[in-house]
């Protein structure tokens, strides 16, 4: 049986991953332009230009260079450290309904930073994005320890270990919070996700643990082909599971703390980006893996254009967006499931 039938993964005639690839590459540089003209002022192509290529000191030129710039690359980064993240999640759970959000890492990632920030007064951006990656990791050590403890890596045990760690990371998060009110404003609108308000030293930052854990991950894209079947196989075609494993969950927790260090844990992003990277070029992770960054990308873009206008003149947290769209796949998701 085909890994295609293997996962009710329909056989469509898709055109070539590579020029996919292209077109999703073009998508996102054209939400990013979107991104630097849209908002509470609209400003033209041409305004957009003189910004970056001569400056001028104007209010279009400040706003588009000091304000926007950092957002429209901080989306496209968060969203594709998220979606690689969902995929490699997805694949290790063997559960298409697993994300980060689902399996907690999002909120342990939140944890780490925040109880780094109120308890142990970490400011600096390298630090807070090291404590994001290490509540991340140890969260996906407790969530497939916990699973694996209580009679096996079933899919649907990992998600409800997950969901319930997720739960109590908030609530923690609630509690420390309440007791730190001058924490509490600071960092409440950054816990619903979003871009704005970033500094360009987010980006330097967080890039370069975004790179690693993508590199980490692109290089285990034959390997997880043969973990979508089962260990046995995968163990038959020589792949060294707890290697492997180890490897995935660093990227993984690379991936998921930059991201949350970087934009708050915006939601659902690792779990809708996978299904529509699949749709798009298959199965096999050599091509889903730049997919799911890229359809990552362009989906964080267009959803912080979204939120600036949803309850205009007020921006949204761009988290709320993602919940939402992200909740009906869920729903639609499970819904297949029972059927």
């Amino acid at each position: 049986m085909s890994l295609a039938a293997t996962f009710d993964v329909p056989q469509l005639t898709r055109p070539a991953p590579g020029r996919v690839l292209a077109w999703l590459v073009a998508g996102v540089l054209l939400a990013m332009l979107g991104s630097l003209s849209l908002g509470y002022r609209i400003y033209g192509l041409g305004q957009v230009w003189t910004a970056f290529f001569a400056p001028d000191g104007s209010e279009a030129a400040t706003v588009i260079a000091g304000l926007r710039l950092p957002r429209a690359l901080i989306a496209p980064l968060t969203g594709a450290a998220l979606g690689v993240a969902g995929t490699v999640v997805q694949t290790l759970s063997r559960n298409r309904i697993a994300s980060p959000d689902t399996l907690g890492l999002n909120g342990g990632a939140a944890l780490a930073v925040v109880l780094a920030s109120t308890v142990f007064g970490v400011q600096s951006l390298t630090g807070l994005s090291l404590a994001a990656a290490l509540g991340a990791l140890i969260t996906s050590l407790v969530v497939f320890g916990v699973a694996a403890s209580a009679g096996g890596l079933s899919p649907l045990k990992i998600v409800l270990v997950g969901v319930t760690f997720a739960s109590l990371s908030h609530a923690v998060v609630e509690v420390v919070l309440t007791s730190n009110e001058a924490q509490l404003q600071q960092l409440l609108f950054w816990l619903s996700g979003a871009f704005v308000d970033r500094p360009m030293s987010h980006v330097t930052t967080g890039f370069p643990v975004i790179a690693l854990g993508a590199m980490v991950a692109f290089a285990l894209s034959r390997p997880l082909d043969a973990l979508q079947a089962d260990d046995a196989t995968a163990q038959s075609l020589g792949v060294p599971l707890p290697l492997v494993r180890g490897l995935a969950f660093l990227a993984v927790a690379l991936l998921t703390g930059a991201a949350v260090s970087m934009a708050g844990p915006v939601a659902f992003v690792g779990l809708v980006v996978p299904h529509a990277a699949r749709h798009l070029v298959g199965l096999r992770h050599v091509w889903q893996l730049p997919a799911s960054a890229l359809v990552g990308a362009l989906y964080a873009l267009l959803a912080d254009i979204v939120a600036r206008f949803v309850i205009f003149p007020v921006e949204a947290p761009v988290g709320a967006v993602t919940a939402v769209v992200g909740a009906f796949v869920l729903l639609v998701l499970l819904r297949r499931r029972a059927a």
